[in-house]
């Protein structure tokens, strides 16, 4: 797999950060990833591309591994929305919680490690492409097309990544540095590029990621023609080309039907998420993670509570509002009153026959966990490791918050290396595929059958009821997002998801509930709710600051709107 260069390639990469931490574009070291002596064999090339890929999940810096800042963080970004929210805990090495209480300047770390992370690895990609074509008398043909392929690719999924946080997709956004060669030092800092120079490049990389990749990734975390082809379709999607995107979604639907071994939805959406789900039919990329250290993820640690083997920290917790936005079992509205929390039956009723995906996504009062040394926890207030079942725990050890993640948390002992989790992250994964398709199709052209038999497919592996098939444009779009949080809540897309739906329309958005958002914990001495932060959510929070310390060496970028020191 992947990371069978890992131990070779940390003393190139802890060579490249120690002096990329300064400054993106500075110059790398003459035995580094980016000199002549590196790009010289087969074993260089393989060593090249492996470190293309590194800055997804983690950066090393001055030979010291960190994760803070990468796409495999991503899923943390949920807590910008109604439907998380993150906790001022130590373990928030993304400084999201400063983002989420827009209590941060354009000096704090959630943008510039991030900025860091994904410009390093425009870096990696752009050395990539132009040092693999050098090797092609010395690579055999397929591995030269597999390589420049996912070079193509990663220079795309970083600026994906820019712009999605640092702009946003449309040509009214504000744009990126863009850079496509490795840039003499007088011209290493540049402007912001526009949104539409940015995604003409996007799609020049995908276009020669997809004609040179075979259509399932050789290796597990490998970039692949079908991944090339959902990335080249969001990049559509985002800039409102609903036309193209539905082209390149329908595309992608018809050669999957066609293909050796199609990607189909997995049968037990609750495995997705854990390790014993791996490996499965729905993933399309994925963040390959083991337990071991610097090969796992941290979401687990951030995720998860006390009771886990890994000691969680509950850093991001699911809200109220959006627990109760899930639907019955029949596909009606939930319209529950609060029950007796110290009451179990009331709890438990309450509940009763809901959307089975939230059961799968959060560990509510009385729900069940396997922690660690699979015991089974029973999640309530207040905490007793006397009774059984044990109380779980959330990360002060004595009051719970009302409600907790299960996606992404391993069971009992699977945790081996407390920061650094086997679960995989899904970057994309065919249910994203099917809710994405209905999407472009309904922007494009209205309701139509493919678009509700796209809906069905998700519906009905989570053993809900099919969609109704009534309904205008306006109405199905509500529909399809309103699926998407069901589908994909904790993963990471929701942020991204408001940012292209309001963002732009701030007439539609409603800044003063946002604003004044109420986070509501439960009290394990008064078991009762009560209030226990509060939101802060205003325009600049659409995007995020360009850090300060960019922003003091390179005069042409203007910062963001709002976050101006």
């Amino acid at each position: 797999m992947i990371k069978k260069y890992i131990f070779v390639l940390a003393g190139i990469l802890s060579a490249v950060f120690a002096v990329s931490c300064s400054g993106f574009l500075d110059t790398t070291p003459e035995d580094g990833i980016g000199s002549i002596e590196m790009w010289t064999t087969k074993e260089h090339a393989d060593l090249g591309i492996v470190g293309a890929y590194a800055p997804i999940k983690s950066m090393t810096i001055a030979g010291v591994a960190n994760p803070a800042g990468c796409i495999s963080t991503n899923p943390m970004t949920d807590a910008y929305t109604i439907y998380a929210f993150a906790w001022g805990t130590g373990f928030d090495d993304t400084g999201c919680r400063y983002f989420c209480n827009n209590a941060a300047t354009s000096s704090y770390g959630v943008f510039s490690n991030k900025w860091l992370a994904d410009y390093t690895g425009v870096q990696y990609a752009n050395l990539a492409i132009e040092n693999i074509p050098k090797l092609e008398s010395v690579l055999d043909e397929d591995t030269y097309k597999k390589y420049l392929g996912e070079a193509h690719f990663l220079r795309a999924l970083y600026y994906f990544d820019l712009l999605t946080y640092y702009s946003g997709h449309n040509n009214s956004d504000p744009g990126i540095p863009l850079y496509t060669t490795m840039p003499d030092y007088d011209k290493s800092y540049m402007p912001r590029s526009t949104p539409a120079d940015v995604r003409r490049v996007m799609i020049e990389d995908l276009t020669i990621a997809s004609d040179n990749l075979p259509w399932r990734a050789y290796e597990k975390g490998r970039a692949s023609r079908s991944a090339a082809l959902v990335l080249l379709g969001k990049v559509y999607l985002y800039a409102e080309s609903y036309a193209k995107a539905a082209e390149v979604f329908t595309r992608i639907i018809n050669e999957n039907a066609n293909s050796a071994v199609p990607y189909t939805l997995y049968g037990d959406y609750a495995k997705l998420f854990r390790q014993d789900g791996e490996s499965n039919n729905e993933s399309i990329f994925v963040i390959d993670c083991i337990n071991t250290n610097g090969n796992g993820s941290r979401l687990d640690l951030l995720y998860s509570n006390r009771s886990a083997n890994c000691s969680g920290t509950n850093t991001s917790i699911p809200t109220k509002e959006l627990v109760d936005f899930y639907l019955m079992s029949d596909g009606t509205a939930f319209n529950g009153t609060d029950p007796d929390w110290t009451d179990r039956t009331s709890v438990n009723q309450f509940f009763a026959n809901r959307d089975p995906r939230l059961d799968a996504s959060i560990i509510r009062p009385y729900g069940l966990f396997v922690g660690k040394d699979n015991v089974t926890y029973e999640y309530r207030a207040p905490y007793d490791s006397k009774t059984t079942p044990y109380a779980c725990m959330r990360s002060n050890h004595s009051s719970n918050t009302n409600y907790c993640w299960r996606k992404f948390c391993n069971q009992g002992n699977e945790t081996t290396v407390r920061r650094h989790s086997g679960i995989d992250i899904p970057l994309m994964r065919w249910g994203d595929v099917l809710l994405l398709y209905a999407e472009a199709l309904n922007e494009s052209s209205g309701p139509s059958g493919q678009v509700f038999d796209a809906l069905d497919q998700i519906r009905n592996r989570a053993h809900m009821p099919n969609v109704s098939r009534l309904g205008d444009q306006a109405q199905v779009r509500t529909l399809i997002r309103n699926e998407r949080v069901y589908e994909l809540a904790g993963e990471g897309f929701l942020y991204p998801d408001w940012q292209r739906w309001f963002a732009h329309n701030d007439v539609d958005f409603d800044y003063e509930s946002m604003t004044n958002q109420r986070i509501v914990g439960y009290d394990g001495v008064a078991l009762a709710l009560q209030q226990v932060s509060i939101r802060n959510f205003t325009k600049r929070n659409w995007r995020y600051a360009i850090p300060q310390s960019e922003i003091n060496v390179n005069p042409a970028l203007v910062q963001s709107e709002g976050w101006e020191n």
